[in-house]
């Protein structure tokens, strides 16, 4: 829609983005979509308050593969920017608490942050941080990546109308014609598997229209792009 806000930043702190790169594939796509609905204002179904920081300031995405067990920290506390402050891989022999370690770097990357922002120079410390490039999928080295991200775009958008339709899972994938598993899996961030001409298809499923708009490029400073509006 016309009056959607525009994508939060991304602001990558210290060597998050280095680790989150360093993830197996899976975990990439479960960890930049949790991202991309934390730029559009929402909450992932795997995001929680990590606790040990005063309040609902802090988040953690967490996704378990094989044996263990990954996490991505962000906060939306400064400057209505995505400040992803840590990722790392937890093995399962260590439990679910978060480790000593890491929750110290997380305290002094958060606090960084503060100052960072209070100071107006959130951006200029280009040995601590990263500013992302607008696609989170092109930052963690996904494949494809601006095809992956007009896919978040369309599989946001079908979360968006099932919940405001009160559907369930088991009733979307009648309606969508799949497995209940596999709406599960999509709305989680596992939806390589589907064509942007298949999650069109969904959108018409669930009686909405779908227009196609080719227009001339207007701005000089950056590249023509697609977009689900």
């Amino acid at each position: 829609m016309a009056d959607e806000p525009p994508l939060k930043p991304v602001i990558w702190v210290g060597t998050s983005l280095k680790d989150l790169r360093a993830f197996p594939p899976p975990v990439q796509d479960h960890m930049g979509y949790a991202l991309y609905v934390a730029q559009r204002g929402g909450k992932h179904q795997d995001v929680k308050v990590l606790r040990g920081f005063g309040g609902a300031g802090v988040l953690e995405v967490i996704k378990d593969y094989r044996s263990d067990t990954f996490r991505a920290v962000y906060t939306l506390k400064y400057a209505s920017t995505v400040f992803v402050l840590h990722a790392f891989q937890k093995k399962s022999k260590s439990g679910r608490e978060t480790p000593r370690r890491d929750m110290e770097l997380l305290h002094q990357r958060l606090h960084e942050a503060e100052q960072n922002c209070a100071r107006g120079k959130a951006m200029s410390h280009k040995k601590r941080y990263e500013t992302g490039s607008g696609n989170v999928f092109k930052d963690i080295g996904v494949p494809n990546a601006e095809e992956h991200l007009i896919k978040a775009q369309l599989v946001f958008k079908i979360d968006t109308i099932l919940k405001k339709r009160g559907l369930k899972q088991v009733e979307a994938a009648d309606l969508l014609g799949v497995r209940q598993p596999d709406v599960s899996k999509m709305l989680r961030g596992d939806f390589r598997q589907f064509s942007v001409e298949r999650l069109l298809r969904f959108l018409v499923a669930l009686d909405h229209d779908v227009e196609i708009v080719v227009k001339p490029h207007r701005s000089r400073g950056d590249a023509a792009a697609m977009q689900v509006v």
